[in-house]
């Protein structure tokens, strides 16, 4: 690699993350901040003040902005040094898409439909891929899972709003994604480390909703039944996860399964329901097992030094 390409890439990682990998820099923090500030105050604005106006001016109303806020991207990316502020114009476009798109379906009474999350889950993908926003990738990953995950209740007739009621469907879009993550590699790493993380912090969620909600599972079994096989899915699953994240070398990937790992042993010593392990068999197993963990990491620790 010549020094003028590795000076490119350098220039890129900085101005997407702030010069360390995965910390963004102050001036991008403040820009989401701004932008989520911005997309709230058009959503008061919107509700406010546009009661006197014509179906045809509200729906050109909410249409503009996501349009000029993507105007805004493009003059502000062309120019040096207004990578932050690009990045706020491109929050409030993809904030601006959702707004309208409910909004407008709202005023023309549609249906409830999990096509309605597809337009702004795909302005949110065009304008992060195109302007090379990573972090504007986790929303467009979020959205995509719920509305895939919904095709199944609507398909059987049901509200795809039911997705949030029977988490399966969410559990195995999510995993999907962990698969199909990879597959981004010709972005760069950088993306495919955004989609898995992303994939398995909504993974983490659906374990812990199943494993501590009784009614979440589609499965036919009785509630308690049915609670006390996912608790042993998810304890499973969640030491599964973070052994794996640590073998990518991915520190954020493996906070994120530990701290899943503490709200799920938190939840079931508060709320501890199964008559046939007693409490005090299953944490001192789960002590003994983070032992083991603890000592096999300690020596390949001292094999790497």
């Amino acid at each position: 690699m010549t020094g003028i390409e590795r000076g490119g890439s350098q220039r890129e990682t900085t101005e997407v993350t702030g010069g360390d990998g995965d910390r963004p820099s102050l001036a991008v923090l403040a820009s989401v901040i701004g932008g989520v500030a911005a997309v709230a105050g058009l959503a008061s604005f919107v509700e406010t003040t546009w009661l006197g106006m014509t179906l045809p001016a509200q729906v050109t109303l909410l249409t503009a902005v996501p349009l000029l806020a993507m105007v805004a991207v493009q003059v502000c990316a062309d120019r040096p040094g207004q990578r932050a502020l690009a990045a706020l114009c491109a929050v409030l476009a993809v904030g601006g898409a959702w707004v309208a798109v409910f909004t407008i379906a709202a005023l023309l009474d549609l249906p409830d439909s999990p096509l309605l999350l597809w337009p702004p889950v795909c302005v949110g993908a065009a304008v992060a891929v195109s302007y090379r926003f990573v972090w504007l990738a986790a929303p467009s990953v979020v959205g995509s899972t719920i509305a895939v995950a919904s095709i199944s209740f609507v398909a059987a007739g049901a509200p795809w709003t039911t997705v949030f009621q029977r988490w399966e469907p969410f559990l195995m879009t999510a995993a999907a994604w962990l698969v199909l993550g990879p597959r981004m590699a010709p972005l760069g790493q950088r993306w495919v480390v955004m989609i898995r993380r992303t994939a398995l912090g909504q993974l983490l969620l659906a374990l812990l909703v199943l494993s501590g909600l009784e009614g979440t599972s589609l499965l036919p079994y009785a509630p308690s039944t049915t609670l006390l096989m996912y608790q042993g899915a998810t304890l499973a699953g969640l030491v599964s996860a973070a052994a794996w994240q640590r073998r990518l070398g991915d520190r954020i990937g493996v906070r994120m399964a530990g701290a899943a790992l503490l709200v799920f042993l938190a939840g079931r010593y508060v709320d501890w329901r199964s008559d046939v392990v007693p409490a005090w068999v299953f944490f001192l197993a789960v002590a003994l097992v983070s032992a083991w963990m603890v000592r096999r990491a300690a020596l390949q620790q001292g094999r790497d030094s």
